[in-house]
C-alpha cells in the first residue's frame, strides 16, 4: 500500500471521530435539558400555588364572619316593690343621757368600763366617803339624843311641866336632827354613782384618783332597746304618712342589710321656716347591727306593688333620658324599652314586655347593639327582692 493510501484512510478516520464527538456532545446537551425541566415545573407550580394561598387569604378577609360578644345574664323575677319618701338620717336612741355625780369627791373605784352593757341600779363609780361616814355618824348620834331627850319631853308636856312653846322647841329640834340623818345618808349614797337605767355605756371620762364634781362628766349611757331615726318630711306629705306605717333603713356602712322599721311618732306642727315636719322612726334592730351616730337612708312606705316583674338595676343601659334593658333570644341581644315603675337600690319593675322568665344582660350590654350575636359565659346567681 502507497504511502497516499495511508494518508488517505488515516483522514477519513479522524473525520468519522469528529462527527461521533459532535453526536455525542449533542446528546449530552439534550440530556441535561430533560433534566433540568422538571425543576422549572416545580418551581412554577410552587409560585402558582403561593399566588392561590395569597387569593384565597386575601378573599377571605373580605368576608366579616358574624363574632359572638360574651356577656353575663340574670333572670328577672317576680316579687314586691314599693315607692317611698327617702330622707338621710342618723340613728339615735330614744333615752341617751351623761351621767354625772351629785356630790364632790375623789374618785376611789371605776368598776366598768366604755362598751359595758349595765343595769339599772348597778355601781359604776365609788368616791372616797371618808368625810361623809364621819358626818352620817355624827347625824345618828345627835339624833339618838334628841329622840331620848323629846320622849323626857313629851312625859313633861302631858303632864303639865313644861309649857307648849318649849315641848314644840324640842319637837323642832328633833325634826331637824332627823333632816340632817337624811341629808347625811343620801351625801354617803351619792359617793356610790349608779346606772339611771339598762343600757350600754358609750363614753368613759372618769380615772381613778381624779376629784369630780356635780359638773363633770363621767359617762355617756344609752339605751339599746329603742333605736330611732328622725327626719324631716316636706309639709305636702303630711297626709301621706301615718302612725305605724311601714319603714325602712339601709346604711353603706352595712351592705346588702335592710332594717324594718315603722313611724313611731309625728310632730303636729310644720317648722314655718324649712316647711317640713318631724317624724320618728322606730326600728326593729335591738342593737344587733345598728349603732347609733351611724349615717342611714330612710324610706317611709307609701305604696307596694305585689308580684311585679323585677330587672335588676345592672342590666339598664341609657339612652338620654329613656332607659333600656337588652334581652336574650336563641343567643341574640334585643334592645327592648324599660316601661319603668316603682324602684328601689337593687330592682325596677317592668310594666310591660318582660316576664319573670326574660334573661337579660347584667354585664357586657354597654355598647352592644341591637341584634347582636352574644355568647353567655356566666349567670348571675338568683337574689330575693327586698
Amino acid at each position: 500500500m502507497t504511502n497516499l493510501h495511508i494518508r488517505l484512510k488515516r483522514s477519513v478516520l479522524m473525520i468519522c471521530m469528529a462527527v461521533a464527538c459532535a453526536a455525542w456532545t449533542g446528546c449530552d446537551s439534550v440530556a441535561d435539558g430533560d433534566e433540568t425541566s422538571p425543576s422549572n415545573a416545580d418551581s412554577n407550580t410552587t409560585h402558582a400555588d403561593s399566588a392561590l394561598t395569597d387569593t384565597m387569604a386575601t378573599d377571605s378577609t373580605d368576608v366579616d364572619l358574624p363574632d359572638s360578644v360574651p356577656v353575663e345574664i340574670a333572670r328577672a323575677q317576680r316579687g314586691d316593690i314599693s315607692s317611698y319618701l327617702m330622707f338621710s338620717s342618723t340613728i339615735a336612741t330614744e333615752a341617751a343621757v351623761e351621767i354625772h355625780p351629785e356630790t364632790s369627791g375623789r374618785v376611789e373605784a371605776v368598776l366598768v368600763e366604755e362598751g359595758d352593757h349595765v343595769e339599772a341600779g348597778q355601781i359604776l363609780v365609788k368616791l372616797n366617803d371618808e368625810q361623809v361616814l364621819i358626818e352620817e355618824r355624827e347625824s345618828e348620834v345627835e339624833l339618838n339624843h334628841l329622840e331620848g331627850g323629846y320622849k323626857r319631853t313629851e312625859e313633861m308636856f302631858r303632864r303639865r311641866l313644861i309649857s307648849t312653846q318649849e315641848y314644840e322647841d324640842k319637837l323642832y329640834q328633833l325634826e331637824q336632827a332627823r333632816l340632817r340623818r337624811e341629808k347625811a345618808q343620801l351625801a354617803l349614797e351619792h359617793t356610790h354613782i349608779r346606772a339611771p337605767f339598762s343600757g350600754v355605756l358609750t363614753t368613759r371620762s372618769v380615772q381613778v384618783g381624779a376629784r369630780v364634781g356635780p359638773g363633770g362628766k363621767l359617762f355617756d349611757l344609752v339605751k339599746r332597746e329603742d333605736l330611732i331615726a328622725r327626719v324631716h318630711v316636706p309639709g305636702q306629705y303630711l297626709r301621706e304618712v301615718q302612725v305605724r306605717q311601714a319603714a325602712q333603713i339601709e346604711s353603706d356602712f352595712l351592705q346588702d342589710m335592710v332594717f324594718e322599721g315603722y313611724v313611731k311618732r309625728i310632730s303636729p306642727v310644720v317648722d314655718p321656716q324649712s316647711g317640713t315636719f318631724k317624724v320618728t322612726l322606730g326600728i326593729h334592730d335591738q342593737w344587733e347591727h345598728l349603732r347609733p351616730g351611724i349615717f342611714v337612708t330612710a324610706r317611709i312606705v307609701t305604696d307596694t306593688h305585689a308580684g311585679a316583674i323585677l330587672v335588676p338595676k345592672e342590666a339598664i343601659v341609657y339612652d338620654g333620658s329613656d332607659r333600656f334593658v337588652f334581652v336574650v333570644r336563641d343567643s341574640t341581644a334585643h334592645r327592648v324599652k324599660l316601661d319603668a315603675g316603682f324602684e328601689n337600690s337593687r330592682f325596677v319593675e317592668a310594666r310591660s314586655e318582660i316576664a319573670d322568665t326574660t334573661q337579660v344582660i347584667v354585664v357586657g350590654q354597654n355598647g352592644l347593639k341591637d341584634q347582636a350575636r352574644i355568647r353567655v359565659v356566666a349567670t348571675s346567681s338568683d337574689v330575693v327582692a327586698r
